[in-house]
């Protein structure tokens, strides 16, 4: 045999016999296996959290409902209704000027709120404060900056006593200045809701007081810094009488003439 080829055949064995030596050893080694990433289990839902049902607080201001008198603001009376849980304002009148006056109502937290505007005048805006069988206590404030408290007085039924001056309840007219006074009877009270003059507007009446037989109040002049106090003597048809006196120290008596 050729050497040459006794040493293929024999290379040739060796290499064979080595490939199935290294398969044999790729069946003896086991083939390494992967760790399975474990994912952790989903979280568990809450379960759902029941909400409070809401409460409705305890009526805080019962009795609110009513007709309530403004004695401040010279016979305005404010009628309060119930509504879904709470109050509203229905009305804002003034017998001297008619008309309901209401410009907005808002009830909130137990606090009833409400503005009414007077024509030609101050819009005013009231709260409750609290309520005390027929006082009714509230705080207000206007646009004109001004504010304070008021204690309103329940109106349980309209006016029953008569007039005791008849005819002093009307509009009267200062011939000397063209001042129009309005003056109302209101449960049992006279009072004067107004003193406007065409050339100054709206004077403010700083004072008031019905004695049973006088009507006395009394009116500030911005423009010259003035207060003028009236006090009614008698009414004849449709000429009131009446004394005067102002800060200057002077005095006297005149006659007012009924206007329409």
């Amino acid at each position: 045999m050729n050497p040459n080829k006794k040493v293929w055949i024999a290379f040739t064995s060796f290499v064979l016999a080595l490939v199935v030596i290294a398969c044999s050893c790729n069946s003896i080694i086991p083939t390494p296996t992967l760790p399975t990433a474990t994912l952790p289990p989903p979280p568990t839902p809450l379960p759902p959290t029941a909400l409070p049902s809401p409460t409705v607080a305890p009526q805080a201001m019962a009795g609110l409902a009513g007709s309530w008198l403004d004695p401040d603001t010279t016979g305005t009376v404010t009628t309060i209704m119930g509504l879904e849980g709470g109050f509203v304002v229905d009305t804002v009148t003034n017998p001297n000027r008619g008309g309901n006056e209401l410009t907005s109502t808002n009830w909130s937290n137990g606090v009833l709120t409400w503005t009414y505007c007077v024509p030609g005048g101050s819009c005013v805006t009231t709260e409750t404060v609290s309520i005390s069988g027929d006082s009714l206590y509230t705080n207000w404030s206007n646009d004109q900056g001004l504010s304070g408290s008021t204690t309103m007085q329940r109106v349980t039924s309209p006016p029953v006593s008569p007039e005791p001056i008849p005819g002093l309840a009307g509009k009267w007219e200062d011939p000397d200045t063209h001042t129009v006074h309005t003056i109302a009877w209101v449960v049992d009270s006279y009072v004067v809701s107004s003193a406007i003059n065409p050339d100054n507007g709206t004077y403010d009446i700083t004072y008031q007081n019905w004695d049973g037989s006088t009507l006395t109040w009394t009116y500030y002049v911005a423009v010259n810094k003035q207060a003028v106090t009236i006090k009614t003597i008698s009414v004849n048809g449709d000429t009131l009488n009446f004394s005067w006196s102002q800060t200057t120290g002077e005095s006297g008596t005149d006659a007012f003439t009924r206007v329409p």
